[in-house]
């Protein structure tokens, strides 16, 4: 991005004894070297920089050099210098993370929905609703209140919500673990709980003991504008299967790490309610009726992410692809919580992650999905839970250095993190706050066009990892999402000192 370093920084810091990498955007040809001071303008490092051989890289279309930074001590104020280019200036503490850590868990409560109106929802009907959804007749009004909003919306989305909160509950479950204090994230927990039970389909109505879709208006609401200034007509969409594995799912994780057994109860009903009704698929209706479909045509993986919640034997083939997981891919969330052996996954990941000049596990050939930051993260997740899994220092590593993509280490100099870095993200697409709060995790470059969702004329052309504006009208690649923050949240106190 113009008038930004070219070398490009973690700008919020490095982790002493840890992989210390900068990324130097320039045309030098060979090895040319460079130098670290700290504030006082004292060397602390020096080095020679590594040309990359792909030239330029696919992912940018840069030509680039890798810098080793080596050991650098703990300290504030550290630059690096080579050539005529000077880096934006970070620190190196243990301590990095730990109050974005906070910040990442912070979005959850202020994304809470306190709408008066949805403890009386009703199905959705009329002719669009039946073209969609044939054959469903709901009656009555619902009582859905809580939750998260989703993203930068009023919309609640129960396939969403429900890897969200099993990302934050297995961030209690390593907080535990680790001994440290739970209570919040458990808190956050509990509101999400809540409201996906009251999602659950109740006795005596159609599709009884399936989950809800999705709630949210009939058409987008405006923007700006809080939620109980919304216009829009709320409505319940109809059942899915999906969404109702999802609900078997994420509450026998949660009877797990919130021991509550009741909660079993609550997974077998939706399970069985899913195997009566295993086609019920969310309609893709490219989001033109007040939120996104969250469609899944494929539940193969969300059968098996439900199976291995149970612990019940089950086949849980590798990833094709390492382009992480999301609501609609959870093959992944299932062999995390099998047992199974993570080496496998983990060491693509690292293969694919030695391949990078920024440091980032993921680089699909396809293009960049929307909430590729997510994506990333999640692929980090792998790698920390191989590492909780086998001791093995090389997956700490890969986590460690791929943050830094994230914070500034990447193509556009781009800090994704609202408040942290120095070239933060500061113009989020979001209906909820006038003042943006810091903690919040941009959805990042996306490259794959989305029907209904018109990406902006001004990134065509550009190359994968450089389709990202920071403008509040870019919603393909500046939104919120909680699936985004779950895992920032699991990452930064994964990396966090306390």
């Amino acid at each position: 991005m113009s008038g930004r370093p070219s070398i490009r920084v973690n700008q919020v810091g490095y982790l002493p004894g840890g992989p210390q990498h900068a990324t130097w955007v320039t045309g030098e040809v060979a090895p040319r070297p460079f130098v670290v001071f700290d504030a006082a303008g004292a060397q602390r490092g020096a080095g020679r920089s590594e040309p990359w051989p792909e030239r330029p890289e696919p992912t940018s279309g840069l030509t680039v050099h890798v810098l080793d930074l080596g050991g650098l001590p703990p300290g504030d104020g550290f630059r690096v210098v080579a050539g005529d280019d000077r880096s934006h200036p970070f620190r190196v503490a243990a301590g990095l993370y730990d109050e974005l850590s906070r910040d990442a868990v912070e979005l959850f409560t202020r994304l809470r929905c306190r709408h008066a109106g949805d403890v009386a929802v009703p199905g959705w009907t009329g002719p669009d609703a039946e073209r969609l959804y044939p054959g469903w007749r709901p009656d009555g009004v619902f009582d859905v209140s809580g939750g998260w909003y989703d993203a930068g919306d009023y919309g609640k989305y129960v396939v969403s919500g429900a890897i969200a909160l099993w990302q934050l509950l297995d961030l209690a479950r390593l907080l535990k673990a680790r001994g440290r204090d739970a209570s919040v994230v458990v808190d956050e927990c509990r509101f999400q709980l809540d409201w996906l039970l009251r999602m659950q389909v109740p006795p005596g109505h159609q599709y009884a003991g399936m989950a809800f879709h999705r709630v949210h208006g009939t058409e987008w609401s405006p923007i700006p504008g809080r939620p109980e200034d919304d216009p829009t007509t709320r409505v319940l969409h109809r059942p899915s299967t999906a969404a109702t594995l999802h609900l078997a799912a994420v509450s026998l994780k949660a009877s797990r790490v919130l021991d509550d057994a009741a909660l079993v109860d609550v997974a077998r009903t939706a399970w069985r309610a899913a195997k009566q009704h295993p086609d019920l698929i969310a309609p893709d209706d490219e989001g033109r009726f007040g939120g996104g479909p969250y469609g899944d045509p494929d539940l193969t993986d969300d059968e098996v992410w439900a199976t291995a919640e149970w612990g019940l034997p089950v086949t849980i083939p590798p990833p094709a692809d390492l382009d992480g997981f999301d609501f609609d891919r959870v093959t992944i969330p299932a062999l995390l919580d099998s047992g199974q052996d993570l080496r496998p996954p983990a060491d693509r990941l690292l293969e694919l992650q030695a391949g990078q000049p920024w440091g980032q596990p993921y680089a699909p050939e396809q293009g960049w999905h929307w909430g590729s930051n997510g994506r990333i993260l999640n692929n980090l997740v792998v790698l920390a839970r191989a590492h909780e899994q086998t001791g093995d220092r090389r997956y700490r590593d890969g986590v460690v250095s791929g943050a830094d993509y994230l914070f500034g280490r990447n193509a556009l100099g781009q800090c994704y993190v609202t408040g942290y870095g120095t070239d933060a993200t500061r113009h989020l697409r979001t209906r909820q706050f006038s003042t943006i709060p810091p903690g919040a995790l941009a959805g990042g470059a996306n490259s794959i066009p989305t029907p209904g969702f018109p990406s902006d004329p001004r990134l065509d052309g550009r190359p994968p990892q450089c389709h990202y504006l920071d403008e509040d009208t870019s919603e393909t690649t500046n939104d919120i999402c909680i699936r985004w923050n779950a895992p920032l949240a699991y990452i930064t106190a994964y990396l966090s000192d306390g």
